[in-house]
């Protein structure tokens, strides 16, 4: 496989890159998204979670617009208040009263209970986070003790450091809250205030202080008197709404800080409502809240929109309307300037909220012509409130502050569920990715929605800037310009919303100079919506007026709307396996006759009746939806049926259910089946998601062909369709890769239609990573008849060292003797200690430990390297996540080479002789080539996740080598600032021939290129003396410190694989929050770079970006924070050459000399 493109002067180069003849898929990846409240988690997701960011200084404003009318005077039955002296404790009560505890987010009352049945299923109480009462040290959290729960960030000292989470064994271990930082430690009246990042637990010193999005854990505390008493006061007390509205959210006012709150209420006159308490921070304003809160009474009608509107004058500082003769007061003066509202926003990028409370639908409730057009709305449909819902999350609330302002709405239904009141919390959420409806009826499910509302508004403010979504993209780019990508919203549940859009690669002439270049005449690059409009607006993303293809209108930055998710029908084809399998050595493979996915044991149907209860995990499980049983339910559901009436018609439960599972991290594959018309390919792509779905998408259209789940993976439904626990699910989150085989005819050509008949087929493989050891291969030759072909099972038989399958499979042809084998090439997978370790242990991981070859067709294992592999191994100690890296160097359409880098910062070379005539054992050898981490040292911990990436360097006069670019980072937790991670640039000296031993190479034999010295930064002593150093060793390296400040280390890191290509190496890093942000609008979720070097000595390519730093290396900022995914330079028919990182396209012109590169391989 070899580039015929251009010779440039210095050198020759051969892209490795690997592209079927058939089809290829070139993948483009990117994380960003919208920001909720989470629990801790051991994965790259932390930076999404309250471990995600550091803090704005800047609090969220939220504006209380509340239901006054005659109707909050009605009777509700309740349960007398918490007496924080009473002892609750007995008869069914299970909490200590002695204790703290943490519900999982979102939960709701059914998490508090101790049924023993109940317990066996959601976890017994010993197994909820907790912690002695005397151990939360926090002098904020004091409310625990009068209104027994407490809502804020916390982090818990465990071992030696602060952690994000809390545990439920170290019930002694101090918990801080982040509001008491710098303000009160372990006692009142200590000097040691700060909660440390250095040696023991706290500091007198600010600069040794934690950084709490780091490690901060946005959540709520429960004592465990409190608990009981949800399970154990008596129901019998008599109150009004309104006096319950008034209880709770003077509770929840006690037990909060760190946000700006005000009050609204409708005006008793029928005439819209008024501002009680202007908003302002809850540390100076709490009294007041409350003692307006109470003054409450029930009178009037429900004017909602009217009130609604008024708040957005409010917001929006707009003359006073409805305020000004409003009963029985007018907007108070404190919120008014003359005769306009005084805005609250203050900051460009703060976040606001309304929670609007109510018990009935609207009465004497109108909007002027007018009054709508202050909010540009033009006319309504019935109410106005969702309109208003809509106006305000998509038009900028203050004109007088930079940047747009938007409000995000909460709607609570009080003893009513009103179709208005979830239409204008769905308008929200499609404007501002923020709103959502509650239901409650009495004090507790209140209590519970509101502690739910503010863990929400939390973590939305202190954790990201904008609403935003989180991409994997892909692309056809060698022959088709369409982008397909796979999104997901990071969410609240064990369900995280996902989806499957498609736009367009497509070119404008640049007549306005965006570029900034000089040159009006080029063609740049954009990602087109269905319209042929730029999808990706300035801050890297799509914009709000963006539609994707299939969608019906404009989903912009929405996950959940348009896409093949709204493409669902209410008949969806969804299967599973419940058959028994064969097991030959860990491939367990089904019979023959049960292997078909669509037949009748297969489908996932309630009809069904060889799906049980027992094999969904639901045995005793009591009923879901009254009258029904939970298996039924619970059925429909995983087949995509509203069995909730959350869509569709109200009072339905048999429209479809537009919901797909997040593909986090996997990366889907595409297939060509041949041509449905003249000219128009016939595509399918195949996608697998957490909720455990691999689903077949149509991509002419979006419909769904078929959506199959695992067996192993049916025990996840109930949890996700219950959705009450705030732990992710993991399901099938490995990439999934086909192979596609085009039988050739006698003269060895194809014809580009894939048929059983004429021999050809089309094989998946599915990993798991997150979600479990398993490899799943299911064939699709007929895409409306797939069958389950076998199962790897890590830990089982000739697999028993395979850990999570997060190595992404490579299809690969090489010879086995004589014969001619396809096989697959991947990692021994992901050790999960890794996501708690440190340092380096000489002792290694318990699994993951290897590199297999097994045959593309049956599974079976034949061959593998690691400490008891068919080539023993004893350095290859630590687990493989990465993709094992596979060249073709001769050309001649076999494998005969593999690098292969683990979590323990080595990188090993294996070769393979195709032409000796013996079976692999005899025909591969291969070692270790580089050690780069060290032993026992925090900084030295350096980790592989992803393989390096190589090309073949040939400069004048020197011989030849193979370049291996590759970055380091801790991907488990990409908020790490310890480890000192590198850029690596490796010779590989031996090209073509075995080496006579494989030589470990250290840093001591690379260059430093870190200052730049050999490129021509400092005097020409030093720039000599640095060529003459880089000339003699066998490679480089650059420190990942910061820019502005040497061996000042923020955790900057390489999270995703490196690309080499026309001489130049491209990284993309991710660095962390680490500082506490004085702007809201500062990228908290981390900043993306990308370096762009020259492979030959580091030094930065011109012309990549103008931001040069003297004596350091190029890089550009990416415009969305998170992690940046692997750089690709895509080439289209008809198109220019393009470097695309994610959503965020521009031309390749960067690059010295690219243009378009053919390559070619013998297909398989």
């Amino acid at each position: 496989m070899k580039s015929i493109g251009a010779t440039m002067n210095r050198f020759e180069e051969i892209i490795m890159f690997k592209l079927p003849a058939k089809l290829k898929i070139s993948l483009i990846s990117i994380l960003y998204g919208v920001m909720v409240s989470f629990p801790a988690v051991a994965d790259d997701i932390e930076i999404y979670t309250s471990a995600g960011s550091t803090t704005s200084t800047t609090q969220a404003n939220v504006l209380f617009v509340l239901d006054t009318s005659g109707s909050m005077g009605n009777p509700v039955v309740t349960r007398p208040d918490y007496d924080p002296t009473t002892d609750y404790s007995g008869g069914s009560a299970c909490y200590n009263n002695n204790r703290v505890y943490t519900m999982p987010y979102g939960a709701d009352n059914a998490w508090i209970h101790c049924d023993p049945w109940w317990s066996w299923w959601y976890g017994n109480v010993n197994s909820l986070s907790q912690v002695n009462r005397p151990a939360v040290v926090c002098d904020a959290a004091s409310s625990l003790d009068v209104t027994g729960f407490y809502t804020g960030r916390v982090s818990q000292y465990r071992g030696s450091s602060w952690r994000d989470s809390i545990s439920n064994s170290n019930v002694d271990d101090y918990v801080e809250c982040e509001v008491d930082n710098g303000v009160h430690g372990v006692a009142a009246g200590n000097s040691n205030v700060w909660a440390s990042s250095t040696s023991g637990p706290w500091s007198n010193l600010q600069t040794n202080s934690i950084n709490w999005g780091g490690v901060g854990l946005s959540t709520a505390l429960y004592s465990g008197r409190y608990l009981n008493y949800i399970i154990n006061a008596p129901v019998t007390s008599s109150s009004t709404r309104i006096k319950v509205m008034q209880d709770v959210i003077t509770d929840l006012l006690q037990s909060t800080t760190g946000v700006n709150v005000g009050l609204m209420r409708f005006s008793q006159n029928g005439e819209g409502g008024m501002v009680a308490t202007p908003i302002d921070d809850i540390a100076t304003n709490k009294a007041t809240l409350i003692t307006e809160l109470n003054k409450m009474t029930a009178s009037g009608g429900t004017p909602l929109s009217e009130t609604f509107y008024e708040a957005a004058m409010y917001f929006q500082g707009k003359s006073v309307d409805y305020g000004n003769n409003s009963t029985p007061f007018k907007s108070v003066s404190s919120s008014k300037s003359g005769g306009n509202y005084k805005s609250p926003i203050a900051d460009e990028c703060q976040k606001n909220y309304v929670i609007l409370l109510t018990d009935g639908e609207p009465t004497g409730d109108s909007l002027s012509t007018s009054r709508r057009g202050k909010l540009n709305i033009a006319n309504c449909s019935g109410n106005c409130l969702d309109e208003i819902a809509k106006s305000v999350g998509t038009n900028d609330q203050s004109l007088s502050v930079n940047g747009d302002q938007f409000l995000s709405t909460f709607t609570i239904g009080f003893a009513i569920d009103n179709q208005l009141l979830k239409d204008t919390a769905r308008e929200s959420f499609v404007a501002t990715g923020v709103g959502e409806r509650y239901l409650a009826d009495d004090a507790a499910t209140l209590a519970n929605t509101l502690n739910n509302i503010f863990a929400n508004i939390y973590e939305t403010d202190t954790t990201f800037s904008s609403p935003a979504v989180s991409v994997n993209a892909f692309n056809r780019a060698t022959h088709l310009d369409d982008l397909y990508f796979t999104l997901f919203k990071p969410s609240t549940g064990t369900h995280w919303p996902g989806n499957f859009k498609k736009y367009k690669l497509d070119f404008f002439i640049d007549t306005n100079d965006v570029d900034v270049d000089g040159d009006t005449t080029e063609r740049l690059p954009m990602v087109a919506d269905s319209a042929g409009i730029n999808a990706v607006d300035d801050t890297g993303f799509f914009s709000k007026t963006s539609k994707s293809f299939w969608s019906n209108g404009i989903d912009g930055t929405d996950v959940t709307a348009g896409g093949a998710a709204n493409e669902f029908t209410n008949s969806r084809n969804v299967y599973t396996y419940t058959g028994i399998y064969n097991n030959n050595g860990g491939v367990f493979t089904p019979p023959v006759a049960s292997a078909d996915l669509t037949s009748a044991a297969n489908v996932v149907d309630k009809t069904n009746a060889v799906i049980t209860e027992a094999m969904l995990g639901i045995v005793g499980e009591p009923q879901k939806i009254t009258g029904t049983d939970r298996i039924e339910t619970l059925l429909d559901w995983a087949k995509g049926l509203d069995v909730f009436d959350d869509y569709g018609a109200t009072g339905t439960t048999s429209d479809p259910r537009p919901e797909m599972g997040d593909p986090l991290h996997s990366e889907p594959a595409l297939v060509q089946y041949g041509e449905s018309a003249p000219g128009v390919p016939d595509l399918v792509a195949y996608l697998a998601t957490n909720d455990g779905y691999l689903h077949a998408i149509d991509a002419d259209d979006g419909s769904e062909v078929f959506s199959f789940i695992p067996q192993e993976l049916l025990t996840n439904l109930n949890v996700l369709m219950d959705n009450s626990t705030s732990t992710k699910t993991y399901g099938l989150d490995g990439n999934v890769v086909a192979w596609i085989y085009d039988k050739p005819d006698v003269n060895g050509d194809v014809d580009g239609t894939i048929s059983a008949a004429a021999g050809d087929h089309v094989y998946l493989y599915i990993g798991m990573r997150r979600g479990g050891n398993n490899i799943y291969s299911v064939d699709v030759t007929d895409r409306n008849n797939p069958t389950l072909r076998w199962v790897i099972k890590g830990g089982s038989g000739d697999y028993a060292e395979l850990g999570q399958t997060w190595s992404t499979i490579n299809v690969e042809k090489i010879k086995d003797g004589n014969a001619e084998r396809t096989v697959l090439i991947f990692g021994g997978g992901y050790d999960t200690n890794q996501d708690n370790i440190n340092v380096r242990s000489a002792a290694g991981d318990s699994v993951g430990r290897a590199v297999y070859i097994a045959d593309a067709n049956s599974g079976e294992m034949l061959w593998s390297a690691g400490a008891g592999g068919t080539l023993a191994l004893t350095d290859m100690k630590y687990s493989i996540p990465a993709r094992v890296k596979p060249l073709d160097i001769r050309g001649d359409g076999f494998i005969d080479r593999l690098y292969v880098a683990d979590m323990g910062g080595q990188v090993f070379r294996f070769d393979i002789d195709n032409n000796n005539g013996v079976g692999l054992a005899g025909s591969i050898t291969g070692g270790r080539i580089a050690d780069l981490a060290k032993d026992n040292s925090k900084a030295d911990a350096r980790r592989f996740y992803y393989p390096p990436d190589v090309a073949l360097i040939s400069e004048r006069g020197k011989s030849a080598y193979l370049a291996l670019a590759i970055s380091s980072g801790y991907r488990a937790h990409p908020n790490n600032v310890d480890i000192q991670d590198r850029i690596y640039l490796l010779k590989d000296k031996d090209v073509y021939n075995v080496p006579a031993s494989y030589v470990t190479l250290t840093e001591t034999d690379l260059y430093n290129a870190t200052l730049n010295l050999a490129a021509g930064d400092g005097d020409s002593n030093q720039n000599d003396a640095a060529k003459l150093a880089l000339d003699n060793t066998d490679g480089w390296y650059i420190y990942l410190d910061d820019e502005t400040a040497a061996s000042n280390w923020l955790g900057e890191k390489g999270l995703s694989e490196a690309l080499i290509i026309e001489g130049t190496v491209i990284v993309t890093t991710f660095v962390p929050n680490v500082s506490a942000n004085t702007s809201a609008c500062s990228p908290e979720s981390g900043i993306g770079k990308v370096f762009v070097m020259d492979v030959l000595d580091a030094s930065p390519v011109q012309g990549a970006t103008t931001d040069k730093r003297p004596g350091r290396h190029l890089y550009g900022g990416l415009a969305k924070g998170g992690i940046p995914p692997t750089p690709n330079v895509v080439v289209t028919k008809g198109g220019e050459p393009t470097l695309c990182i994610g959503t965020e396209c521009k031309a390749a012109d960067l690059l010295r000399g690219v243009r378009r590169t053919y390559w070619y391989e013998v297909e398989k």
